[in-house]
Order: structure tokens, then C-alpha cells, then sequence
């Protein structure tokens, strides 16, 4: 490979990894403005949207923090003396403070200094003085994360520092306590027009083909990961009933959901139900006696839990008035039905022709060693939609 060919080949590795970051980080942004607009519409709850936000990795939800710091407040104000001076730094602060928008709360702590200040344009004033307490600042800031609400908290305080010291006031000496909270932010004030946390992957060493490699693969199979981890979580938010309402309706708007993210909807079955009827000869005491034989016979294909090879509900029954004598034995009915979705069917009459030869199967299988008579098979298709039975690693 010539020197030309290696680096064209490095330009088109840098080309698929930039692609492949812009488009996670254009299905982030979707998926979770997606999500907000479900949660303001109360399609799905809080919990399940920032379980699906964290799940994803995504930018979670915005809280309303509660952020302190110690500081020290200096300024000068006029009193009567210096007992009114002293008790007034106990309790009060500028009321400079009080107008401040962000909001900025300052609550004193103790009293540190005061004494009467520098005169002012040459002329003294003993009813001025210069107030020193220790207090606590607090401000209120709107953040995914604590460590972002610490930042805009800070960013705030000194933004208002230049103000207050035209004032004559100063803040010194802050120490950033952290945050409470914190507290949800209302629905319909959640931005979700936020910069994605991905960021582009550093393509320095231009002339390395090994790192241009895995530098594509890396954002390919971060790009798949988040595909594949999107479609998992919604679809166990539908068969966990995460979220509320009927079954196909709801499992409507999910499949939408995906398809509006262009991912693959999810997939469609025909329903169908089949009665199977069968007499079992059964050589045994009673009747009673007869269909204990029977169910024990049909009990290995009786399931209520559908499963890849068995994508079915089944039971069955009989009823020992029914039987009849029958030379040395009985003659015992009975009647097995099944619930099926079947996917990958055109047509009902496909999806039912399927059912009964499934069906025929199962039964067939389980009666090798029992004689019986044929098998009458009774099929409906009650409707097709969504599959009811989906699996959030296969499907």
C-alpha cells in the first residue's frame, strides 16, 4: 500500500467516525426530546423517563438545586451608634442584596468587625460604619447535575460582584458548600434543546491506521449500542406496563415512538385461537381414574408461558361425565385450545393454516404412545396488531 493509499483510506475511516458520532449524538438529542414530549403528554411517568434517560446515557432531567456557600459580607452602612450598628449586622443585610435577580438569599451568621469607617470626601462621620459579618449565601440554579448546579451557582454570585461592590459591598472568601435538593422542575419548563455529551473523537494521529480503526469502531458500536438500548427499554417499559392504557393502543404509540427515531417498528403477529378435539382410549379402573390418565398424558403440552419454540398459551380439559366404556377401557374426550401470535404472516388464512399444523405438531408429539382418534382442529383469527409477546434482547 502505497503512502497515497494510506492516507486516503485514514480519510475515509475519519469520515465514517465523524458520520457516526453526529448521527448518535442527532439520535440522542431526538430520543430524549421524544421522551420529555411523552412525559408532558403523561404517556409515561417521571421514574420511567429518567430510568430511560440514565439507561441510555443520556442528559437526565433538569432539577431546581438549592446551592450555599460561606462568605464574608463587608460593607458600610449608617447607625445611630455602635450598639445599633452591632445588633443591626446580627440580623440585616444591604438591601441591595434583596434585588438582585438571579435571587441571591444572605443569611448572617456572627458578627466579625465592626468599627467606624474611613471618612468620606475628607469629611468624618461617626454615625457611619464599616460592617464585617460571616454569613451563608444561597442561590437557586436549574441543572441535570450537582457539579453543573455548583458551576451556575457560582457563575451567578460573581456575576453579581462587580454590582455590588459600585455598591460599596463585598462578597470575599466564598467556599461553595454544595447543594440541596433536588426538587423536580415542571414538565412544561424542561428544555429539550440541550448539547449532546458526546463529543467528536480526536483524530490526531492522522498517519496511524490502527487508530483511525478503532477510533471508527468505537463510534460504530457506540452508535449500535444506543440504538440497540433505545429499542430494549421501551420495549420492557410496554411489557413490564410501564406504561398505562390497552395493550395495542399503547404498543401503537411505542412502535411510533421507534419509528420516529428511524429505528424498525415494533413487530406485527396475527392472533390466533384453535380448539383442538380428540378422544383418548384409555385402559383404567373408574372413569375418574381414565382422565387422571389423560391429563398426565396432555400435561406436557399445557404451557402459560410463550416461549421461542412455543409461542403459544395451552390448556386443556375433560370431564369424567363424559367418558364411556369402551370393550376394556374409555373412551375419553377432550378438548385442548391455544393462543398464539404468529409473526410473518401475509394473510389470516396463512397465519390460521400455520396455527393448525403447529397445533396438529404439538399434539401429534404428545399422543405417539396414546391411542386416540383423529384430531379435529377448530381455528379463528381474532385479529392481528403488535406481537403481545416481545422480548426486549430479540426483538
Amino acid at each position: 500500500m502505497t503512502d497515497a493509499d494510506l492516507a486516503e483510506q485514514i480519510r475515509t475511516l475519519h469520515t465514517e467516525t465523524t458520520a457516526a458520532i453526529e448521527q448518535w449524538q442527532a439520535l440522542a438529542a431526538e430520543a430524549r426530546s421524544a421522551l420529555i414530549a411523552a412525559l408532558r403528554n403523561r404517556l409515561i411517568c417521571r421514574p420511567g423517563c429518567e430510568d430511560a434517560l440514565a439507561t441510555w446515557g443520556l442528559v437526565p432531567l433538569p432539577h431546581r438545586w438549592t446551592v450555599s456557600a460561606d462568605a464574608r459580607l463587608s460593607h458600610i452602612r449608617t447607625h445611630a451608634d455602635l450598639g445599633e450598628a452591632r445588633e443591626q449586622a446580627r440580623f440585616g443585610v444591604p438591601d441591595e442584596l434583596r434585588r438582585l435577580q438571579p435571587a441571591m438569599a444572605v443569611h448572617p451568621r456572627h458578627v466579625i468587625d465592626v468599627t467606624p469607617a474611613p471618612a468620606e470626601n475628607g469629611q468624618p462621620d461617626p454615625r457611619r460604619y464599616r460592617i464585617t459579618v460571616q454569613v451563608t449565601v444561597q442561590t437557586w440554579v436549574t441543572a441535570t447535575r450537582e457539579a453543573q448546579a455548583l458551576r451556575a451557582a457560582a457563575a451567578i454570585v460573581e456575576g453579581h460582584l462587580p454590582a455590588l461592590a459600585d455598591a460599596g459591598i463585598t462578597l470575599t472568601g466564598l467556599r461553595w458548600q454544595g447543594a440541596d435538593g433536588p426538587d423536580d422542575v415542571p414538565v412544561d419548563d424542561i428544555d429539550t434543546e440541550v448539547p449532546p455529551e458526546a463529543g467528536t473523537v480526536q483524530l490526531t494521529d492522522a498517519d496511524a491506521l490502527t487508530a483511525a480503526t478503532a477510533a471508527r469502531d468505537a463510534a460504530v458500536q457506540d452508535l449500535a449500542a444506543l440504538r440497540r438500548g433505545i429499542r430494549a427499554r421501551a420495549i420492557r417499559a410496554l411489557v413490564d406496563d410501564e406504561i398505562g392504557g390497552c395493550y395495542q393502543p399503547t404498543a401503537e404509540r411505542v412502535s411510533q415512538f421507534l419509528a420516529d427515531l428511524g429505528l424498525a417498528g415494533l413487530p406485527r403477529a396475527h392472533h390466533v385461537t384453535v380448539a383442538a378435539d380428540v378422544t383418548l382410549r384409555l385402559a383404567a379402573g373408574p372413569a375418574s381414574e381414565a382422565c387422571g390418565a389423560a391429563r398426565v398424558t396432555l400435561r406436557k403440552v399445557t404451557t402459560d408461558s410463550p416461549d421461542e419454540a412455543r409461542p403459544w398459551t395451552a390448556y386443556g380439559w375433560t370431564v369424567p361425565e363424559y367418558a364411556t366404556v369402551d370393550q376394556d377401557g374409555w373412551r375419553v374426550p377432550w378438548r385442548h385450545e391455544y393462543d398464539m401470535w404468529l409473526r410473518g404472516h401475509a394473510t389470516s388464512a396463512d397465519a390460521t393454516a400455520a396455527a393448525e399444523v403447529l397445533v396438529r405438531n404439538d399434539l401429534t408429539r404428545a399422543l405417539a404412545d396414546v391411542e386416540h382418534t383423529p384430531i379435529t382442529l377448530t381455528a379463528n383469527v381474532e385479529g392481528a396488531g403488535i406481537d403481545l409477546y416481545l422480548d426486549p434482547d430479540r426483538d
